[in-house]
């Protein structure tokens, strides 16, 4: 075993999973590109953190009004990753008509980018939809494409009474991929002089095969009822429905004009390596660890081709496992494929790493693009002296050795000893070390069953106890003189439970009490908990100053009142 295939087992050991980069600035997006006259929309804030911080909305007076905000907190573990992310949702209703631009917001020291938006007049102000209260509507964007291109499929309910309940159905296609994206949209329109409520809904649809394309249309069914009629409550409400209209899209097939390799009819697709040593040098053995990412809007991740570095001259290159993973931007989806390489230099000199070019369908643009990760030389300087020292005789010229295969044990003087000598102590190096490894395992094996087979000793938990029930006693009476309901049951609970470990709830712990004085001011906390009531705190402190009242257990010796099933 030589060095590099050590170098690589430790590279590949030690290599933790690579997550998605995450953009430190916030990323401001819109639910709807377009919009109405009167119509609301909603401006999203993500931030790649939680935050607590409020956004400063003065820069959006001029041109909107400001309807109410909510926050939104998501946690997910990626890849081992805790990976947190708050979402700022901003109802915004525009005070005229044109083409206007959402100004960047500043939060926490950052802004976000500009975000566009049409506002456009109604184009459906007649009679007939003010007299139905119930319409849905779908539309789809584009009305024409390519096969694998994402076909953005907005389902809109109208409604101007108001719903008990209803159900809405999902559109479907046949030789078509439909996936349902985001999150419902809800906001307010005028439709021919009458205001309705609006629910808005996005859909993803990929169509797999050539030709025309039919969407059948979903149906709407639910209960309207009348505020002002008593008799609506119960069971006497009105049924409602309503069909989306059919809509047939043309799919054609790739272009001829389209390169050979992976097909990817995205709307945007960005290319990039990170990992290159800033100052450019490198040594040989050292391992680089390069990231190729690649993210494409309109495409699921899925279908993505795999990524690679071209053949390296002078380094050997080892791929990590690939990262995927997707999103939504506003109602378009987003693919993300990443992929890590240990770069490990042989020899010294220039590195040239080449470009890497990745063609891909503009379907904006209609025509064929090129992303292109440029070339990249680095200067790799000579690694240890055994690695980087020259023959014996520098004017004749060393025969080609095979490292990969074992110098025999009679080398002569006249052969590459560097070369010869290099091998043996790392293959002593990799036999210390696995023996070292089995030396390890075997003492944690013993030291296991050693512990497995001695009897555990008596815990000292009865002496402890008391002096955890003291400070969980004092820091109940703590929080008790605060005015936090949840607070207090917490603090109640836990100094309960270095009694009693199986208490888990309040009434758990009221059923292990006599009636009384506690037993009260504990229904007064959940009362306080559940209904929005004052905290009982100085009935909880007087109650539970001297300690906990628990019920009497019956003697443990103390006879049944049958005779066993079978006596001794």
């Amino acid at each position: 075993m030589n060095m590099r295939s050590v170098l690589l087992g430790i590279v590949l050991g030690c290599l933790p999973w690579l997550a998605w980069a995450q953009d430190a600035a916030p990323v401001a997006s819109l639910d709807r590109s377009k919009i109405g006259v009167g119509e609301t929309v909603t401006l999203n804030i993500e931030i790649a953190d939680q935050t607590t911080e409020s956004p400063d909305l003065s820069p959006l007076t001029p041109d909107f009004v400001v309807l109410g905000t909510s926050t939104n907190h998501t946690l997910s573990i990626v890849n081992g990753r805790r990976e947190s992310r708050t979402i700022l949702g901003i109802a915004l209703r525009p005070r005229r008509e044109g083409h206007l631009t959402v100004p960047p917001i500043s939060i926490g020291g950052q802004q976000t980018q500009p975000v566009p938006l049409d506002v456009v007049a109604s184009s459906d102000t007649g009679p007939t939809a003010a007299d139905r209260p119930v319409v849905l509507e779908g539309t789809a964007d584009p009305t024409k494409a390519y096969v694998g291109q994402q076909i953005d499929y907005t389902l809109r309910l109208y409604f101007a009474v108001n719903l008990a309940d209803g159900q809405l159905g999902d559109p479907s296609a046949e030789g078509a991929e439909v996936r349902r994206i985001g999150q419902d949209a809800n906001y307010q329109a005028m439709r021919g002089g009458r205001r309705f409520n609006v629910v808005e809904r996005h859909y993803a649809i990929f169509p797999q095969h050539a030709g025309t394309l039919e969407i059948q249309p979903p149906t709407f069914q639910g209960t309207a009822v009348d505020p002002t009629d008593a008799n609506s409550f119960f069971g006497a409400g009105e049924p409602v429905n309503a069909v989306a209209g059919k809509l047939s899209i043309e799919v054609k097939g790739r272009p001829a004009s389209a390169t050979d390799g992976a097909w990817i009819p995205a709307r945007d697709l960005k290319l990039a390596l990170d990992g290159l040593p800033p100052d450019g040098k490198a040594r040989v053995g050292q391992p680089i660890t390069l990231t190729m990412r690649l993210t494409a809007t309109g495409m699921p991740f899925e279908a993505l081709p795999a990524l690679s570095l071209p053949t390296l001259d002078g380094a050997d290159v080892y791929p990590d496992k690939a990262v995927t993973g997707g999103g939504v931007s506003g109602p378009w989806v987003t693919g993300r494929r990443q992929q890590g390489f240990a770069v490990v230099p042989t020899r010294a000199g220039t590195l040239h790493i080449p470009a890497t070019t990745l063609h891909w369908w503009n379907v904006v643009t209609d025509k064929t693009e090129v992303a292109t990760v440029p070339a990249h030389d680095i200067v790799v300087a000579p690694g240890s002296a055994a690695n980087s020292a020259p023959p014996a005789n520098p004017a004749a010229k060393a025969p080609a050795v095979d490292t990969s295969a074992p110098a025999p044990t009679g080398t002569t003087a006249t052969s590459p000893v560097p070369m010869v000598g290099d091998a043996i102590p790392w293959r002593w190096l990799f036999v210390g070390v696995l023996a070292l490894w089995v030396l390890t395992l075997a003492a944690w094996i013993a030291v296991a069953r050693r512990h497995r087979s001695r009897k555990p000793a008596a815990a000292p938990a009865d002496a402890e106890t008391p002096l955890r029930e003291r400070a969980a006693h004092k820091r109940f009476l703590e929080v008790a003189a605060g005015s936090d309901p949840a607070a207090i049951e917490r603090g109640l609970l836990q100094w309960a439970r270095t009694v009693r470990p199986t208490v888990r709830s309040l009434g758990g712990l009221s059923g292990e009490l006599r009636d009384g004085p506690q037993t009260q001011a504990i229904v007064a906390l959940q009362r306080a908990r559940f209904a929005d009531g004052p905290a009982p705190g100085a009935a909880l402190r007087e109650a539970f100053a001297k300690g906990f009242d628990w019920k009497v257990s019956p003697p443990a010796d103390s006879a049944p009142g049958l005779p066993p099933l079978y006596p001794r």
